[in-house]
């Protein structure tokens, strides 16, 4: 063992203080495919990361900076050293993603025993994550908050259908076990609660920066364009249809295939890569992405279900409207008036973008209401102080 990782395991074990003294909560986040968002150099890491990655690494990296935490990561396998300090969060090394379940499990528990957190944080729907709270809860008896992701999991028979059999059996003893549950939304919440017949928490919203979002807005806003990892719940085919629709508009298409979808997503990319008006990107760096919502005059959104949809706000930043084929969390669509929802009226689909095409005021007016939301409702000050409440009633 390093002398460096010595003296960190060391301060962090050390629960002895004075009465004077805060004593520091240990908390730990477990999102395996996180480590992209604090070493980009590590390409191979980059596979997955999408809003829960985000809004993890966003969350943790903001609590490190208060005294009152000590903030540890679990983080995959990729070739990375076995520890690391980050932004001031530690991060653990744990399972490779190529091993077989049962080796990804076991190593896992291992990682989680070795940090012996106060509180760990799960934020994703997985057979995985499953095991992981049994153990905790039955083996090490700490807290588990976990912070519902996509709309899916509010319904049995939602998750059944998005996230297979299994998963859906399994994520039923997390939202039994947690000792809290956060939602993203209202509307997330109240369904969770209908459905799993218990209230999730708190509701902790996405942090977004809008800090400068000046300088990513460019003077020609004259793209539509689509962000989103290769996945049926993503309805990709729906943007290719779009564009296929509209041969004199100018299409962009930033979509990766991740390692649960291979096949389907090289289709997708296959598809797309026949279509002239359309420009595909495989995958664009999270500090580079908002260049391309800053050329967007239309944002468009064909997922079926999300939470609150991390490209939606990156687009509103820009100031870029938002078409909506199904996905309008909490109705801030129409109640803001920053875009349109479909409710999966193909019809209405059309329709709703050639308004949005054609009307250049509207677009100007939808993009600012957009603005208007998120500086208002998702600023990262007021999310880490609810946050940072949240954590000390546990």
């Amino acid at each position: 063992m390093s002398f460096r990782r010595f003296e960190v395991e060391k301060k962090t074990k050390d629960r002895k203080v004075s009465k004077n003294t805060t004593i520091m909560k240990k908390i730990c986040f477990v999102i395996p495919r996180a480590y992209y968002l604090f070493n980009p150099d590590i390409q191979d890491a980059k596979d997955k990361v999408g809003g829960a990655q985000k809004q993890s690494f966003l969350l943790s990296t903001s609590l490190a900076d208060d005294n009152s935490f000590d903030v540890h990561f679990i983080v995959a396998d990729f070739g990375q050293l076995e520890f690391e300090e980050i932004k001031n969060v530690k991060l653990h090394k744990s399972f490779n993603f190529s091993a077989n379940i049962f080796k990804r499990i076991i190593k896992l528990l291992k990682t989680l025993k070795k940090i012996n957190a106060d509180i760990y944080i799960f934020r994703s729907a997985d057979i995985g994550v499953a095991f992981a709270v049994l153990y905790i809860k039955m083996f090490l008896h700490k807290k588990i908050l976990y912070m519902l992701a996509a709309d899916a999991e509010a319904t049995k028979k939602r998750q059944k259908h998005h996230n297979g059999y299994l998963t859906s059996l399994a994520m039923q003893i997390v939202y039994k076990k947690a000792d809290i549950i956060t939602a993203q939304t209202q509307q997330q919440s109240d369904i969770f609660e209908r459905n799993r017949n218990r209230k999730p928490n708190a509701k902790i919203k996405n942090i977004y920066n809008v800090e400068n979002n000046k300088q990513i807005i460019s003077d020609e806003k004259n793209t539509i364009l689509w962000v989103g990892r290769l996945a049926k719940i993503k309805n990709p085919k729906l943007f290719i249809k779009l564009a296929e629709r509209y041969p004199n508009e100018r299409f962009v298409m930033i979509a990766p295939v991740v390692r649960d979808h291979i096949e389907y997503g090289n289709t997708i990319q296959e598809k797309a890569k026949k279509i002239n008006n359309l420009k595909l990107i495989n995958f664009v760096n999270p500090e580079n992405i908002n260049e391309y919502y800053g050329k967007a005059k239309i944002y468009v959104l064909t997922s079926y279900l999300e939470g609150f949809s991390n490209t939606m706000a990156e687009a509103m930043i820009a100031e870029c409207p938002i078409l909506s084929y199904n996905v309008n969390p909490d109705n801030i669509l129409n109640d803001y008036k920053c875009g349109f929802c479909t409710d999966k009226n193909i019809d209405k689909f059309y329709v709703d973008f050639e308004k949005l095409n054609s009307d250049f005021e509207l677009r100007k007016q939808f993009g600012k209401n957009g603005l208007k939301y998120i500086r208002d409702n998702h600023q990262k000050e007021q999310i880490i102080k609810k946050f940072i409440s949240l954590l000390n009633t546990i």
